[in-house]
């Protein structure tokens, strides 16, 4: 199986509960991209209009491999024609505040899987089944981990034990396959020269990394000082990423005790799937929240969940204070939850029909409505999941 052979193959538009307020500050624009992440196309839109990208404010992150509609809030009305055909812009209202999560209700999917042969168009029809039956675990996938696991480790788990310098580092000095050939280079430039700053400054192409290297060689060992440079939103993407996975890790747990399952590798390690539930964990998991861990979380609240979070963190070698992280007084993990299972709404599932990029396989494309912060290709995944 394939997907995103095409960005047309995988379409996202937003859900969003926004109101028009003519009497509202700022303005509310749908953006419209393609094969471009959500802080890469705000990026694009601040410079043509000469302002901070972190004046742009969108309600949730898009996949950058896809065909995306969202909506961002601006403090000042933006130009209608943009220098770039992998974007535009639409005026659909104004507002009194600048959009959040909260603007989201959740998403709409169209995914075309392409080169699947006669087995695995098999097992589809047996699979979704299941999932309208059972749901499937609301694991984050890969998207929440891109350039950040880097295959060393974790940048948040690095601040949690309070080794800044090991977060710079993974940071500054860790190239992985996604990034552009300038960013690579920078990266092994890094790993190469990392504590001779004169030579790696004068190596590094101009960009945010080569100015964090200035700061060392003028500031040689503050490494929180340096790290709490990093833009907000990249920071709070590295939190982001190790919470999401401390997350999977204890539902992934939960999923292994209940019986059988079935393991897919991803990007940060494994995902265990089963193919149904007994009716009385059923029962019990179709609501339940888990926790995304922060220091002021309440394990006394998540009573089924407690022992598999103490697991994870034993395994981890990190107390649930930590998550604090000490040292940095703009970064930190915020207590949350989040849903254990997901139940895509309007499921749909086409049948075959050629696949014009691949002869000799079939296509077949799905539908369905998500809730704010899960994940589209979570679905294909299970759709997807062979017999043992």
């Amino acid at each position: 199986m394939k997907l995103k052979s095409l960005p047309e193959d995988f379409i996202v538009e937003e859900i969003s509960n926004f109101a028009p307020d003519t009497d509202g500050r700022f303005y509310v624009y749908e953006l419209s991209k393609r094969s471009l992440a959500t802080l890469e196309a705000l990026r694009l839109i601040a410079r043509q209009a000469g302002m901070h990208a972190r004046d742009l404010s969108a309600a949730g992150l898009k996949d950058k491999h896809g065909l995306t509609r969202q909506l961002f809030s601006s403090p000042r009305a933006l130009p209608g024609k943009l220098e770039d055909e992998r974007l535009s812009i639409r005026l659909v209202g104004k507002t009194g505040s600048r959009l959040t999560a909260g603007s989201i209700i959740g998403n709409r999917f169209e995914i075309t899987m392409r080169n699947l042969n006669e087995d695995e168009l098999a097992v589809l029809p047996g699979n979704a089944d299941e999932i309208r039956r059972f749901g499937l675990p609301n694991y984050y996938d890969n998207q929440r981990f891109g350039g950040i696991a880097h295959g060393r480790g974790f940048i948040g788990r690095a601040l949690v034990l309070g080794d800044f310098e090991q977060a710079l580092r993974l940071h500054l000095a860790a190239p992985h396959r996604k990034q552009s050939m300038r960013d690579k280079a920078n990266r092994r430039l890094g790993d190469e020269h990392w504590g001779d700053w004169e030579t790696l400054h004068k190596g590094m192409t101009a960009g945010p990394e080569r100015a964090l290297v200035d700061y060392l060689k003028h500031n040689p060992g503050d490494w929180a000082g340096c790290f709490d440079r990093i833009t907000p939103s990249l920071r709070n993407l590295f939190v982001a990423a190790y919470q999401s996975w401390l997350f999977n890790e204890t539902l992934r747990r939960m999923i292994e005790a209940v019986g059988r399952v079935q393991h897919v590798k991803y990007k940060a390690g494994e995902l265990a799937f089963y193919r149904e539930l007994p009716q009385a964990t059923l029962a019990q998991w179709r609501e339940m929240q888990l926790p995304l861990l922060g220091p002021g979380t309440n394990l006394e609240d998540f009573p089924e969940a407690a022992p598999f979070v103490a697991a994870v963190l034993e395994t981890e070698g990190i107390t649930q204070e930590q998550l604090s992280v000490p040292g940095l007084d703009r970064t930190g993990f915020k207590a949350s939850t989040r849903t254990a299972l997901m139940w895509p709404g309007k499921f749909e599932l086409s049948e075959p029909v050629p696949d014009e990029l691949n002869p000799e396989g079939r296509a077949v494309t799905v539908r369905f409505e998500l809730g704010r912060g899960m994940f589209g290709t979570m679905v294909t995944r299970r759709l997807g999941l062979r017999p043992d």
